[in-house]
C-alpha cells in the first residue's frame, strides 16, 4: 500500500471495520480522511483509543449495516476503499454483499482480504461492475475467535488479498 497514488483519493472508506486495523494501517501512510463502518456499535471506542494511542486523528465511524439494499455511503463520496468483509463462510454470500457494495460506490480502488475458492465468482462480479480484480497474495489469515459461533480460540483461514480497479 505504499503507492502515494491510491492515500490521495479525498477519502477513504474501511468497511467492516472492526477495532479499524486497516484504517490505523492507512493513517500510518499518510490517509487523512477516513470513514470507518461496522456494525457492531461496541467498537468505535476502541477504534478511537488506538487512534489516539499514537496521536492520530481517529476516522468518522459509522455503526451501520451493509446488506443487499445498501449502506450508510452514497455513490462516488469515497475514492478508495479497504475491507476486511465476512468471510461468507457463517453466512453464505456475506463477502458478496460486502464487494457489492464497495463496487456500487464507484471507488477507483478497492482493496479486500477474501477467503479464497471464489476468485472466479470475484473476478466476475468485478467486470460486471466495470471493475478489474487482481489477486496480490495469498496469506493465511488467523482468525480470533470473536464471534460466538467461533469453535476455535484461533483458526487460520486462507485468504486472497485483491484489489478491485475501476476500468469504466
Amino acid at each position: 500500500m505504499r503507492d502515494p497514488h491510491t492515500l490521495s483519493y479525498s477519502i477513504v472508506a474501511d468497511l467492516g471495520a472492526g477495532t479499524c486495523r486497516l484504517s490505523l494501517a492507512l493513517a500510518l501512510y499518510g490517509a487523512s480522511s477516513l470513514i470507518a463502518v461496522d456494525a457492531d456499535p461496541r467498537l468505535p471506542p476502541l477504534c478511537q483509543r488506538a487512534f489516539e494511542s499514537l496521536g492520530l486523528e481517529p476516522p468518522s465511524y459509522l455503526v451501520s449495516m451493509i446488506t443487499r439494499a445498501g449502506g450508510p455511503l452514497r455513490h462516488e463520496s469515497v475514492g478508495l476503499v479497504v475491507m476486511n468483509p465476512p468471510f461468507g463462510v457463517q453466512r453464505r454470500g456475506a463477502d458478496t454483499v460486502f464487494l457489492a457494495y464497495a463496487m456500487g460506490l464507484g471507488a477507483q480502488r478497492i482493496y479486500a482480504i477474501l477467503k479464497t475458492g471464489n476468485e472466479g465468482f470475484h473476478t466476475r462480479l468485478a467486470e460486471e461492475h466495470g471493475y478489474r480484480h487482481v489477486v496480490l497474495y495469498r496469506e493465511l489469515f488467523p482468525l480470533p475467535a470473536t464471534m460466538r459461533h467461533h469453535r476455535s480460540r484461533i483458526r487460520r483461514v486462507e485468504v486472497n488479498v485483491s484489489v478491485f480497479e475501476k476500468i469504466r
